[in-house]
């Protein structure tokens, strides 16, 4: 069974991020976008271990490096539940990979192993690029023992462990009672931006807290810091103590729980993995089907529909295209319920919303638009829509159609929130309008844009183009760029006036959009 184990990761493996493709293609324009790729992902890499660096120092300077391992293993640990609990059920229970392995020599556990493995090993490498550049700060500063390094290796190989145990338990239990309804998709769409709110409510309940001990002595704050996440999440705890105090018993504890843990939910999952396979992928049809009057509709309301349709026909696509939008409503609210101040605090940049709130929308705006993977979701039928009788300008008519309407709702709701919150003059209310509204739109088409010159098409989970693809990091860079370049100017600036900047970041962004509906009447069999 190790073979098999080792055969069938060593598959998925080779097919993540287009490693494969990019070791025997002979296309050297795809050569070199892999390459491109790579030093992108590099640039983000540097980026994370810059802040990671940053943030042990912090610790480490305000006297409470002890906390490094704890806080590391807190963040790692949020961020493989946040992003596996999409992508479980997609991954774990797919059935059409599973319907070919099953057929071979290969055992149900051998499949669920590896399955589990291939996203052990990709959260096990971000594990690592968080967890060593902490240890290492800290190990210049604090100077520990060899135990210190030997425990956190350890630590780091079991880390992932138990938040992806839990994200799979969820995941399962969202596409499981989902499945039963007659709008599974839309009933899971819902229950997993529930819970992602209530995640994100906890978060922001939890930094609430801690700043108001800012003003405390160091000691009082160590104190309230431990506590919090001590009730969050024990098991970053018990790293720490492992760590910092060199106490076997606790990394042991910490051991046994996420091994123990994960082998029991494998040895649960085993015995009913090819019935939740079946019972997942099936659906019920009624007999009722009556013919009605047939419509005739234009070629762009088809094509805004039609993509529609396909957007609300995948989970993992919405839940993760939409959070940006879910973000705008829960800042929001915050600003109403708990007023600027507190949030300022809680960001820890006095007057960032009163000052630069409409660049803040329209950061969240564009983190990942729905069209930065729209024309990738098409997948092998992207020759249909080549041989259909439509110009590039419907099918951008379409696409960028239904990202703004999936944007409005939510842009409608942010904005009366928060302009009833803030009550702002004339000029200041047109700027929180307007800044967003021209972002959302900047950020669809861009999307669309880069998409369209970095697609793929041969995937066979969903999971690859909407979290792992070239197009879905540059649409979110290009957004990151075009909101926090302006936002630090106005936080490295505090006398320039914002409506200033504000003028100048509708003026670029339009000119964009112009720029990029040049040469929009070609056909799409040309893109």
């Amino acid at each position: 069974m190790t073979r098999q184990i080792r055969l069938l990761t060593k598959v998925s493996f080779l097919g993540l991020f287009g490693w494969n493709e990019f070791r025997f293609t002979k296309d050297r324009k795809k050569k070199t976008k892999y390459c491109l790729m790579g030093l992108l992902w590099l640039l983000v890499i540097v980026m994370m271990v810059a802040y990671v660096c940053a943030a042990s120092y912090g610790l480490v300077f305000m006297g409470m490096g002890r906390f490094v391992p704890a806080v590391l293993v807190m963040s790692v640990s949020l961020v493989v539940f946040f992003f596996t609990l999409f992508k479980a059920g997609p991954v774990l229970f797919e059935r059409r990979t599973y319907e070919k392995q099953i057929s071979l020599p290969i055992t149900i556990r051998a499949i669920i192993i590896s399955r589990f493995f291939s996203m052990y090993l990709t959260n096990m490498l971000l594990g690592m690029l968080v967890m060593l550049p902490g240890m290492a700060v800290y190990g210049i500063m604090e100077r520990p023992g060899l135990i210190f390094y030997v425990y956190g290796i350890v630590a780091i190989l079991f880390l992932p462990l138990l938040p992806l145990t839990a994200a799979s338990i969820l995941g399962a239990l969202i596409t499981g009672i989902s499945s039963r309804w007659r709008r599974k998709n839309l009933v899971s769409i819902l229950l997993s931006l529930i819970l992602v709110c209530v995640i994100l409510m906890g978060s922001f309940r939890m930094g609430g807290m801690q700043e108001d001990q800012l003003a405390a002595m160091v000691q009082e704050l160590a104190l309230v810091l431990e506590n919090q996440i001590m009730a969050a999440w024990p098991p970053a705890i018990w790293v720490m103590e492992a760590m910092a105090y060199e106490r076997t018993d606790m990394l042991l504890l910490f051991l046994g729980v996420s091994a123990g843990v994960f082998v029991v939910f494998l040895e649960v999952l085993r015995h009913f993995y090819s019935n939740i396979c079946s019972l997942l992928s099936s659906h019920e049809t009624k007999g009722n089907y009556r013919m009605r009057q047939l419509e005739v509709k234009s070629v762009r309301r088809s094509m805004l529909e039609r993509e529609l349709r396909h957007y609300f026909s995948s989970t993992v696509y919405v839940t993760n295209t939409v959070m940006g939008e879910l973000l705008m409503v829960i800042l929001a609210v915050a600003v109403l319920v708990m007023g600027s101040g507190s949030v300022e605090k809680m960001m820890g940049i006095p007057g960032i919303v009163e000052r630069a709130l409409p660049l803040l929308l329209g950061f969240l705006a564009v983190m990942m638009p729905m069209t930065s993977c729209s024309i990738s979701m098409e997948g092998k039928q992207w020759w249909m829509m080549q041989t259909l009788p439509i110009t590039k300008r419907d099918l951008v008519w379409g696409k960028t159609g239904a990202c703004l309407l999936v944007a409005f709702p939510f842009y409608l709701v942010s904005e009366v929130l928060l302009l009833a919150a803030l009550k702002p003059d004339f000029i200041n209310g047109l700027c929180l309008v307007a800044v967003p509204a021209v972002y959302i739109v900047f950020g669809a088409r861009a999307g669309l844009a880069i998409n369209e010159r970095l697609p793929i098409f041969e995937w066979d989970n969903e999971v690859r183009v909407v979290k792992q693809s070239a197009s879905t990091m540059v649409s979110l860079l290009a957004g990151a760029v075009a909101a926090l370049v302006p936002l630090g100017v106005l936080v490295a600036m505090p006398e320039l006036p914002a409506h200033i900047v504000y003028a100048v970041v509708v003026c670029v962004l339009a000119a964009g959009i112009w720029i990029m509906e040049a040469g929009g009447k070609k056909a799409v069999s040309d893109i």
